[in-house]
């Protein structure tokens, strides 16, 4: 029998999957439901690129869940605690989706196009069909569908320059905010560029609008980036990590709250608008939060990539909490993780002990 990843509809190849091939994507995982490279040479050459040069991504996996209909707005408040109230058109929001118990369920980036046009550029779970069955409540005349869209992600200090190439210097372009973005040409095809990206350093996220313009995309940003060092990439997890960014489903579940994350920003329990989990997140905060997700510097010999949620115990072997992603940091030049503690022990200097 051959061996290799069997392709059914249970698994989706990406619009941009034979040119990751082609490129030497030498791993890939399954992210809803769809294909992704997850390395091509090693986490530290990659972070090299990434921090110096510019990256391409194939990140087509964080589906669209299109939102649409005159109460469009109200749901896609109803699906998050975030204060929505001053989103802007055009302008795009990190945001946490919750479920009755204030649990994450999925955490997006949300575009609003206007009042009856939203995306949710979404996290590995299945939050089209939340969203579906949300929408079936009948408070709201919506309609809710996967486009075709899907983005790749440019990320490095020269992406600016690489942009302003093949932009033409496009002012509409480079003078995009953070979070911001534009329907838009580029290499002649109908694009949206967004000012944004799962990493600490510059960079764009362009999303096709047809699958079938994936490949013309990325050969295009690949021959046009030659002279920047352009490297094929894919999320590094080094920098996110360095950078504290979340992953979900690694360092956020249905078992872990906004509150428990220490990003007040993030969500509004005062607001006037209803949302789900509304009730149980205002009951959690007058309880108390158990945990606080925060940093580890960790001792001990270079380590690799993990995302096995590891217990953190003191002497007398009592669990205080656990490791949910670490990995070793070039910049800190030692091992870091990001993790929960117990509340009680947050600005303590105590050591403990990973097992």
């Amino acid at each position: 029998m051959s061996k290799g990843i069997i392709y059914t509809p249970r698994i989706r190849k990406s619009p941009f999957f034979e040119e990751t091939v082609k490129a030497g994507a030498s791993n890939f995982t399954t992210y809803n439901h769809m294909t992704m490279p997850v390395s091509y040479t090693s986490l530290e050459e990659e972070y090299k690129s990434l921090i110096e040069d510019v990256t391409l991504w194939d990140v087509a996996a964080e589906r669209q869940v299109q939102i649409i209909g005159e109460d469009a707005a109200k749901f896609v408040q109803y699906l998050t605690p975030r204060n929505l109230s001053t989103f802007k058109d055009g302008f795009c929001r990190y945001a946490f989706l919750t479920d009755e118990n204030g649990g994450i369920i999925n955490d997006p980036l949300i575009l609003k196009f206007n009042d009856q046009k939203f995306w949710l550029s979404i996290a590995d779970s299945d939050a089209l069909l939340w969203c579906k069955g949300v929408a079936l409540s009948g408070k709201f005349k919506v309609e809710i569908d996967e486009p075709e869209a899907c983005p790749l992600s440019l990320q490095g200090p020269k992406s600016k320059d690489l942009m302003k190439k093949i932009s033409n210097s496009d002012e509409s372009i480079m003078n995009l905010k953070y979070y911001q973005f534009i329907e838009t040409k580029l290499f002649d095809l109908d694009l949206i560029v967004a000012r944004s990206g799962w990493s600490n350093q510059f960079g764009y996220e362009i999303y096709i609008k047809k699958e079938e313009d994936g490949g013309a995309l990325w050969r295009g940003l690949m021959e046009a980036g030659k002279e920047f060092n352009i490297a094929p990439s894919c999320p590094n997890q080094i920098d996110r990590i360095e950078a504290g960014m979340i992953s979900h489903l690694g360092d956020t579940t249905l078992d872990e709250n906004p509150l428990e994350l220490n990003l007040p920003k993030f969500y509004d329990l005062d607001q006037e608008a209803e949302f789900i989990g509304k009730d149980a997140l205002k009951k959690i905060q007058q309880d108390g939060i158990k945990k606080q997700f925060t940093g580890f510097k960790i001792s001990g010999k270079k380590i690799g990539y993990n995302m096995a949620r590891i217990p953190v115990k003191n002497e007398s072997n009592e669990k205080f909490g656990f490791i949910s992603s670490c990995i070793y940091s070039p910049n800190f030049g030692c091992n870091i993780g990001l993790g929960y503690i117990d509340i009680k022990l947050i600005n303590s200097k105590n050591i403990f002990n990973i097992f």
